[in-house]
């Protein structure tokens, strides 16, 4: 009996690896072979019809998230702190994005028993990264429990010094940086069932894109195909509580997130600070050094006083400015009318304009 379904496709791998590419190619054969229920892949029936096929995008949607923040790089292809930010607000969006797209594909209005591809095109370097979506697959089966959903992967295996020169190929903000794919490729999981607390990693097949196709190679789509199939065979079942094994896997990326998060706010403050350290020069090019050796000084005290959370803009400001007008940190520094107060003054509220768009 036709039943409505759908089946979420992950890609994951390194910066350059053909993630995109591949994921567009997916796309494009399946709505290219739209009308073809069955086809024969050694001799086994394969379903392959998808009557619709969305892509949910990472990079664009984060993207969208830096200059609804009031942030846009530009051409930069150097990270700022608000990458970051706007990088996981779009893992949070991204997410949203799906359930959204799966109670519209289950709704009751619904009744074609159609089958929905969902691509999900990121990273996912980290094991972590795949169980979220994993997860909230099964958050929606809590509250739509006759929905059918499977779950599977496709990891780009490509050599590291490919997507090294791949990614030279790309201009702004699609150009990483060498050393974080380097970094990336020291720590990335590749997808493995038989690991600790990854058992939603059955379905995935291992893809080396290190050639270049002007269209997807066949064996590669039928491989791909063949992990869907199997993936839509043993579906995702609603998850009704953590184990104590989830529990703790939770606590680790508790523990990440807030080393991420106190990674973005340190350089956030040096940031400041470095804007800081500018005005002074613009004012006395002879207190420059000055001004810097302030900068580490109130940087090394943060980190040793553990404060990075707790310290405030405002705060940093002081701190500056206060030692830089050789006054006592308690006093109200922009009292003194100098050239140099006025401009650690313009230079403060120009950070807080680029900040709050």
């Amino acid at each position: 009996m036709p039943q409505t379904k759908a089946s979420i496709l992950l890609f994951c791998g390194l910066p350059g690896s053909g993630k995109s590419t591949l994921a567009r190619d997916v796309i494009h054969t399946y709505s290219k072979c739209g009308g073809c229920d069955r086809v024969c892949i050694n001799d086994e029936p394969m379903i392959t019809q998808m009557d619709k096929v969305v892509m949910i995008d990472y990079d664009a949607i984060a993207e969208k998230e830096s200059i609804s923040d009031g942030f846009d790089n530009g051409s930069s292809s150097q990270f700022a702190p608000y990458d970051l930010q706007a990088w996981r607000k779009s893992r949070i969006k991204a997410l949203d994005v799906l359930k959204n797209t799966l109670s519209a594909h289950f709704s009751l209005t619904n009744k074609d028993d159609a089958t929905l591809l969902v691509i999900m095109d990121d990273n996912f370097h980290l094991r972590s990264m795949r169980r979220e979506v994993y997860r909230a697959c099964q958050d929606f089966l809590v509250t739509s429990p006759d929905a059918i959903i499977s779950f599977s992967i496709a990891h780009l295996s490509t050599p590291l010094s490919v997507c090294l020169e791949r990614n030279d190929l790309r201009g702004g903000k699609d150009h990483i940086p060498s050393h974080v794919i380097t970094r990336m490729n020291d720590i990335i999981e590749s997808p493995d069932e038989s690991k600790p607390y990854a058992f939603f990693e059955k379905f995935h097949v291992t893809i080396n894109n290190t050639k270049h196709y002007d269209s997807i190679d066949r064996r590669i789509f039928h491989d791909i195909e063949q992990c869907i199939y199997e993936s839509l065979q043993s579906p995702i079942q609603a998850k009704k509580e953590l184990s104590a094994e989830e529990i703790a896997q939770n606590e680790q990326e508790r523990i990440r997130q807030r080393i991420e998060t106190v990674t973005c706010q340190s350089q956030r403050i040096d940031l400041l600070l470095r804007r800081l350290v500018s005005a002074v020069g613009r004012v006395d090019k002879k207190r420059s050094k000055e001004a810097n050796d302030t900068r580490k000084a109130i940087l090394e005290r943060v980190r040793i006083e553990n404060s990075v959370g707790n310290m405030t803009d405002e705060c940093i400001v002081q701190q500056f400015a206060c030692k830089m007008l050789g006054v006592e940190l308690s006093d109200d520094w922009q009292a003194l009318h100098t050239p140099l107060t006025g401009e650690i003054h313009h230079s403060f509220q120009e950070f807080l304009s680029n900040r709050d768009g």
